[in-house]
């Protein structure tokens, strides 16, 4: 009864510390892009407004600081996506313990947190670059610090890792081996076979089985009739 119980309550901790891992590993791989994402995405040159306001026209490098973002987070949630499903499945198979929806709850969060944390990451760092821009005079040639305008770019990390990651599962649906979960062991076919014969010689409706007769014995007739001696008494 105690290893039952120590079984039982063992079970919901294994999902919650996978479920922390992922998460925590997912928000940490954030932090990193945030580095590399001011490290290497390119800055545009503008003509500063006054206010914190520049003009920077339809150069390339307008959006490329954009672009380094979503490519970052996608190949991050598609790194992510196969790394999360490639590491529960032998820890699922190891405890027969289903782990898949733990892990893809805490991967999906932990991917939006990244995302943000990327953005914010990058943005803090290149703080130097938005004070300028705020003091420059009016008319000053300025360097844009990294923005990101269009916030709707967030959703490509967790967008991705979740395409991934059902992608993954869907493969081990189709093969039958999904990790946490038994499969199911079908019946052998010589069992069918003796059922079928089985059921093939049972008697049918309202029949009695034959009893097996002494071939010495006498056989009497099922009606008999009475000789000349006995219909004259």
């Amino acid at each position: 009864m105690t290893e039952q119980n120590r079984a039982g309550t063992s079970a919901p901790v294994r999902q919650l510390a996978a479920g922390a891992c992922v998460l925590g590993a997912l928000v940490l791989l954030g932090a990193l892009l945030g580095l590399v994402w001011w490290q290497f995405a390119p800055r545009a040159e503008g003509t500063a407004l006054g206010d914190g306001q520049v003009f920077t026209g339809t150069t390339e490098d307008v959006f490329a600081g954009e672009g380094y973002f979503v490519v970052m987070t996608a190949l991050a949630g598609l790194v992510a996506g196969y790394g999360a499903y490639m590491v529960q499945f032998p820890l699922a198979l190891r405890r027969l313990q289903d782990l898949r929806l733990v892990v893809l709850v805490a991967g999906f969060l932990g991917s939006v947190a990244g995302a943000v944390l990327t953005w914010r990451v990058g943005v803090a760092l290149d703080g130097a670059a938005h004070a300028a821009v705020a003091a420059a005079e009016p008319g000053s040639t300025v360097v844009t610090g990294l923005h990101l305008d269009a916030t709707a770019f967030l959703v490509a990390w967790p967008f991705v890792f979740v395409l991934q990651y059902g992608l993954l599962d869907a493969i081990s649906l189709v093969r039958r081996d999904l990790p946490g979960v038994p499969p199911s062991a079908p019946a052998p076919e010589a069992d069918e076979g003796a059922a079928e014969g089985a059921a093939e010689r049972a008697p049918r409706d309202g029949a009695e089985p034959s009893a097996q007769s002494d071939p010495g014995a006498p056989v009497a007739a099922e009606h008999d009739r009475p000789g000349p001696e006995e219909s004259g008494r």
